[in-house]
């Protein structure tokens, strides 16, 4: 893998590293040329150098090609490659996550052109790169010893991100499983006391597989009882233990909102309702038409709310975050009230509805 800071690029340009070539630019203030990485002319000193991830951005900076290197006639593959590689910087050094849009603008290309070739060139989404390098940037920041919240806002979180790592995006209890009541599965739970009520976590070795909000802890656990009939139900261990603290500290208003493992039943079109809506931002709210044609679904609304309603573990899975275009808020299987409160907590003007 290519190293694309700033001192590895200097170090291309001095070894004339023809590698590189593609990857980036780099101008000479002294002579107003610009030139790709292996350039056979003579080499200028680091201070009149600048970098560039694409010939666009020297030549609106003045600056002309080199004659010996032909930097103006990189080859498509070569220009694909520097684009992404110019988002992806982009991407790390924005302090927010850019939108579809912005980068599109950025590049000079489609939205679907954007997301092509990041694909092509790295297998992933823009979204999941950026993702990828906040965790990263996390966890490099609790390595060194600064605490949780400190490292959240210096990973570009913010207060109202996702930040927990180990977040398994697959859903692993199968439906045949979840229709027989759990039969073989082994489901340990937990019921604690929280700002919202009663709050009761269930999980199997995989993830969470049942998230509740009431008044009364009995009639929680007599719900999972029913939902997992079958199921050999067990006290939780330390993990569960875990993963219901970061919840309750997340309604107290302690901490981010936590992005933690589920393990439920889905059909396909469930699996990416839930996945987006665990993608909006804490603060930030949709309609269901929003979420549909987000999806590429524009005539999936009430597909949409279904997969809303039918969402087994709460605030796991970000329902609340999804608002009618009308005044009030719609059902909401915890109360209208929490859902209120929990918009509140993560500083939603939808609150004030």
């Amino acid at each position: 893998m290519l190293d694309l800071h700033e001192e590895a690029l200097w170090n291309a340009v001095s070894g004339r590293d023809a590698l590189y070539s593609g990857v980036f630019y780099f101008g000479v203030k002294t002579t107003g040329v610009y030139c790709r990485p292996g350039c056979p002319s003579p080499m200028p000193r680091r201070e009149n150098v600048v970098f560039a991830f694409s010939p666009a951005r020297l030549v609106a900076a003045g600056y002309r090609p080199c004659r010996r290197c032909r930097p103006e006639q990189s080859g498509k593959p070569e220009a694909s490659i520097a684009a992404v590689v110019d988002l992806c910087r982009f991407i790390e050094e924005s302090e927010s996550a850019p939108t579809m849009s912005g980068l599109a603008a950025r590049a000079g290309m489609s939205e679907s052109t954007v997301g092509r070739l990041f694909k092509d060139a790295l297998g992933i989404t823009p979204r999941e790169y950026g993702d990828a390098r906040r965790r990263e940037r996390f966890r490099k920041a609790l390595r060194t010893g600064v605490g949780v919240l400190d490292a959240t806002y210096d990973s570009g979180y913010g207060s109202s991100s996702r930040v927990y790592e180990g977040a398994n995006g697959h859903l692993g209890m199968t439906p045949r499983a979840y229709r027989d009541g759990g039969r073989g599965q082994r489901i340990g739970h937990t019921v604690v006391l929280t700002p919202l009520g009663h709050l009761l976590v269930a999980a199997t070795s995989k993830g969470i597989c049942s998230v509740k909000l009431g008044d009364d802890p009995d009639v929680l656990l007599e719900e999972l009882r029913r939902e997992f009939a079958n199921a050999e139900l067990v006290e939780g261990d330390a993990q569960l233990g875990a993963w219901t603290a970061t919840l309750v500290d997340y309604l107290s208003g302690r901490l981010p909102w936590p992005e933690l493992p589920y393990d439920v039943r889905a059909t396909a079109f469930q699996r990416r309702v839930w996945e987006f809506l665990r993608a909006i931002p804490a603060g930030e709210t949709m309609h269901y038409s929003e979420v549909a044609e987000s999806l590429g679904q524009p005539t999936a609304t009430r597909a949409v709310a279904r997969a809303c309603a039918t969402n087994p573990v709460a605030l796991v899975v970000p329902c609340h975050r999804i608002v009618p275009k009308g005044p009030g808020f719609a059902g909401f299987r915890w109360g209208i009230e929490r859902k209120r409160k929990l918009l509140a907590l993560e500083g939603s003007s939808e609150a004030d509805r």
